[in-house]
C-alpha cells in the first residue's frame, strides 16, 4: 500500500509540476502575472485537482513512515508532515483561486497574490527538513534501507541550502519562487517521498542490524518448565490401597484375651 501511494503521489505531483509554467518572477510587473494566468487558467485549476489527489497519497506515505519512527524525532516528523500538507494546501488556494476569474483580475491584486505564492517554496524548506532529518536518523538505526538515508541526507542538505531563497534577490536563481524552488527543490521533493514510499513496502525487520539485535525466540518444554518452577504445586494423591487397608483394619474386631 505505501509503495502504491508513493508512486501515485510522484505521478500526480510530477504532472502538476510540469503542467503549468512557473509564475513570472517577483521582478516582473503585475500585468505579466495577469497575462500568464489568462493563458494557463484551465491548467492551473487542473493542477489544483492533481495536487489534491496527490496529497491524499502523500498522507498514506507519511502515516506508514511515522509508524516506524520512535522517540522525539517521531513527533518532529509528525509536525513536519502536517506543516508540509498545510503549506501545500494554502499555496493551492492562491494559485487555484487566481485562475477562477482571470478576466476580472487586476494587475495590482495579481502581483500581491503572486508574491504570497512565491514565498511558498522558500518557507516550505523548513517543513521539509523536519521530515527528512528523522528519516535520516532512522535509516542510520537500520529502520530504513541505506539508500533511503542517502536520499534523506541529500534532500535535507539541499533544502537547508534552499532556505537562502527566502532573501534571494529578484531575477536570480535563488529568488523567492524562482528556478531553485521550482526546478530543483520541487523534483527533489517528489523523488524523496517516492523513495520513502517504495522503501516502506519492505518488511520492518529487513535490516541485518535489527535481526542481530532482536531477541531469539525460545521454545521451552512445558513439562520441563513445570518441574523447574518452584511455585507450581503438585496436588497430593492418596493411595486407594491405604484407605482400603485402614478400613479393613479399623473394621475388624480382635478377640479379647481371657484373663485368669
Amino acid at each position: 500500500m505505501p509503495a502504491v501511494a508513493g508512486i501515485a503521489f510522484a505521478v500526480l505531483y510530477g504532472i502538476a509540476l510540469a503542467a503549468v509554467p512557473a509564475l513570472p518572477g517577483i521582478d516582473q510587473p503585475g500585468l505579466e502575472i495577469v497575462t500568464h494566468i489568462n493563458a494557463h487558467a484551465t491548467a492551473m485549476r487542473t493542477q489544483a485537482l492533481l495536487l489534491a489527489f496527490g496529497s491524499l497519497a502523500l498522507v498514506v506515505v507519511m502515516a506508514h513512515a511515522r509508524d516506524r519512527l520512535t522517540g522525539p524525532y517521531a513527533f518532529m516528523f509528525t509536525i513536519g508532515s502536517a506543516a508540509v500538507l498545510v503549506e501545500v494546501t494554502l499555496a493551492t488556494w492562491f494559485t487555484g483561486g487566481l485562475a477562477l476569474h482571470p478576466a476580472e483580475l487586476g494587475s495590482g491584486t495579481a502581483r500581491t497574490l503572486a508574491d504570497v505564492v512565491a514565498m511558498f517554496g522558500p518557507v516550505l524548506t523548513a517543513a521539509n527538513i523536519m521530515v527528512a532529518v528523522p528519516i535520516l536518523l532512522a535509516a542510520n538505526d537500520g529502520r530504513f534501507p541505506r539508500w533511503v538515508g542517502i536520499a534523506a541526507a541529500v534532500f535535507a542538505v539541499e533544502q537547508l541550502l534552499e532556505t537562502i531563497t527566502i532573501i534571494g534577490p529578484p531575477g536570480s536563481f535563488i529568488s523567492p519562487g524562482g528556478p531553485m524552488n521550482h526546478w530543483l527543490g520541487g523534483p527533489l521533493f517528489i523523488v524523496f517521498f517516492l523513495v520513502l514510499g517504495v522503501s516502506l513496502a519492505l518488511p520492518e525487520d529487513w535490516s541485518p542490524r535489527l535481526a542481530r539485535t532482536a531477541p531469539a525466540p525460545t521454545h521451552e518444554d512445558p513439562a520441563r518448565e513445570d518441574t523447574e518452577n518452584p511455585d507450581t504445586e503438585t496436588p497430593d494423591t492418596e493411595d486407594p490401597g491405604d484407605d482400603g487397608a485402614d478400613e479393613q483394619t479399623g473394621g475388624s474386631d480382635e478377640p479379647e484375651t481371657p484373663r485368669g
